[in-house]
């Protein structure tokens, strides 16, 4: 090996066990270990579709990937530009480079416009919710090896060579720390499977056990996170483990060790209905534990788990401590690897959660009609980014037609449900459908569903004449606002989507120009102070004659103070000006 690329490795590893870390080094170095890691294994990229698994082996300079069909790699999705990205190999580095796609090119969850790539790096196209490609080393079998853990594995297998005199456990163990401080240190993101399965592969050859369990907690219970057999081959089950040592382990708070159960020294567990049913012969079973501060207790992470059947353990003193050891740098990674997990998927929910946003605003961003005879206002406020408050209003042949609702809950299952509705409810009205007919498609669309939701809403139609026609059903009654008072319209019907078969009816009332009919959801009246008092009717009462929304909603954010919305806010003005005007 060349003496330039044994010092890049020698310097990272010698670095790494002084500072307890992954330091930073000049990008050559680094480079020089890609290239050893990278060397004689020809990478891939690796995906499902409907058709399965796919693997693409990259043996050219560059490959192309985009929705057009002269691409290396196709990918159909909508989101995906025609010539999206292209993936270049310059001296064995694989760099990912995106060509200017519409919706962006992603990297272990983070946008990227030109990066090198790792074994173990996932790669999205157009969302970070797409379809993932793994870029992997490709081998004969899926195993450890083909991943980032078996590539650093095999670079800093030059380190220590046969020929020397250190035993084959402290050897492992320099394996492993450096496998774990390279792996926390280069956030390996989707790659946490593979280093799990470095992690048991080299446990096993340490303990010369026959199997290797990662667990993971989830609330009071452990979900099996990996399974292998000392073959490298997977064990998709653990029904043939013992639970009653996993509870020895996790009650002590230390390591659980049987060498032998048939001995002497086996401290019952030779007795144990588990141990006897599936003859287990030795386990070592490890609590991973992470200690966050000082001022708390060691959180337990997970936990591994290794067992033989067919024969007794032989470890020493030393190589209890190895175990001990790799069980305290286990848990530090597995810390990392899931807040890198929680905060990739807050992440993703989030942008998720700004699209839905999106849509939501476009279909709340209706242009009002002009009319002769009347003119609009409205606002909406969602106390959440998206929620189930809506409006829409529509000019139509003979008169103008408005509705107003609010789908009960938040967030985004009632902003579904409301963008469902204002569908409805807008095609309807075009069609000249009777307000109480569309009130009681609604109400059937609702129950049919059963999704669970059901909605307050008013359907209101203003003729030129001032003639005005509504269907409250369980709203806020509307307000009718005239130059010198203002009343409630307390007709009304039962809430939509409840009960399957209820009856709808509208009425009606007729406007002199300058009367203004007033529209609002609960989210307003039921408004609280930071005394808990509620706005209530009488509050809004007391300000709806004031003609500009903006300062009718500073009025209750000025009453509500530093109390936070629990509703949405949605208000709807209607001034009735007349034929005269016409």
């Amino acid at each position: 090996m060349p003496e330039k690329e044994l010092g890049a490795i020698f310097r990272l590893t010698r670095a790494c066990f002084a500072q307890g870390n992954f330091p930073v080094l000049p990008h050559s170095e680094y480079d020089t270990i890609a290239r050893m890691a990278f060397a004689d294994k020809a990478p891939c990229l690796r995906y499902s579709d409907t058709s399965g698994e796919r693997t693409i082996t990259l043996n050219r300079d560059a490959l192309t990937i985009g929705r057009s069909p002269d691409q290396d790699l196709i990918l159909p999705d909508g989101f995906v530009s025609r010539n999206h990205a292209v993936i270049e190999c310059i001296n064995g580095i694989y760099t990912l480079i995106d060509r200017n796609s519409t919706h962006g090119t992603f990297l272990n969850g983070a946008s990227v416009a030109r990066s090198p790539l790792k074994p173990g790096d996932t790669l999205q196209f157009g969302s970070p919710a797409a379809v993932k490609v793994r870029f992997l080393l490709n081998t004969d079998e899926d195993s450890p090896q083909s991943s980032l853990a078996g590539g650093l594995l095999s670079a800093l297998s030059v380190l220590v060579s046969p020929s020397q005199a250190v035993g084959p456990a402290a050897r492992e163990m320099e394996q492993l720390s450096f496998l774990l401080n390279a792996a926390r240190q280069l956030n390996a993101g989707g790659a946490i499977t593979d280093i799990f399965h470095a992690l048991l592969q080299l446990s096993m050859q340490l303990t010369g056990v026959e199997r290797g369990f990662v667990f993971l907690r989830e609330g009071n219970d452990m979900r099996l996170a990996l399974g292998l057999r000392a073959d490298g081959t997977t064990v998709a089950e653990d029904s043939t483990i013992s639970r009653s040592a996993m509870r020895k382990a996790i009650e002590s708070e230390s390591k659980f060790s049987v060498s032998d159960t048939l001995g002497g020294n086996s401290g019952g567990a030779g007795a144990w209905a588990s141990v006897m049913a599936n003859s287990i012969r030795s386990i070592y079973c490890i609590p991973l534990r992470k200690r966050i501060s000082a001022d708390e207790p060691s959180r337990l992470l997970g936990l591994l788990y290794l067992d033989s059947q067919l024969g007794a353990g032989h470890l020493t003193e030393v190589d209890h401590e190895v175990l001990d050891t790799i069980a305290t740098e286990a848990a530090t990674l597995l810390h990392n690897a899931l807040l890198a997990e929680a905060e990739m998927k807050s992440r993703l929910a989030a942008e998720e959660l700004a699209i839905a946003a999106r849509i939501h605003a476009g279909l709340m961003a209706i242009d009002l009609p002009r009319l002769a005879y009347a003119h609009l206002q409205a606002k909406t406020v969602p106390c959440l980014a998206i929620g189930g408050d809506f409006y829409t209003a529509i000019a139509l042949d003979d008169c103008l037609g408005l509705a107003i609702a609010d789908v009960s809950g938040k967030g985004v299952p009632a902003a579904i449900v409301a963008a469902t509705l204002q569908g409805i409810i807008h095609a309807l009205m075009l069609t000249g459908e009777p307000l109480a007919e569309i009130a009681d498609i609604v109400n059937r669309f609702l129950c049919d569903r059963q999704v669970d939701k059901y909605a307050t809403m008013i359907l209101l139609k203003l003729y030129p004449d001032g003639l005005v026609e509504f269907a409250n059903c369980g709203h806020v009654a509307p307000v009718h606002v005239t130059a010198s008072s203002t009343r409630r319209l307390e007709d009304g019907n039962l809430i939509v989507g409840l009960i399957p078969g209820a009856t709808y009816a509208s009425v009606q009332y007729r406007l002199v120009p300058g009367e203004r009919i007033v529209l609002t959801t609960d989210g307003i009246t039921e408004a609280h102070n930071t005394q808990g008092t509620m706005f209530g009717e009488d509050g809004f009462d007391a300000i709806v004659h004031l003609e500009d929304l903006d300062e009718i909603l500073a009025r209750v954010a000025q009453f509500q103070a530093s109390n936070e919305a629990e509703d949405d806010w949605t208000i709807v003005d209607i001034r009735y000006s007349g034929l005269a005007s016409a």
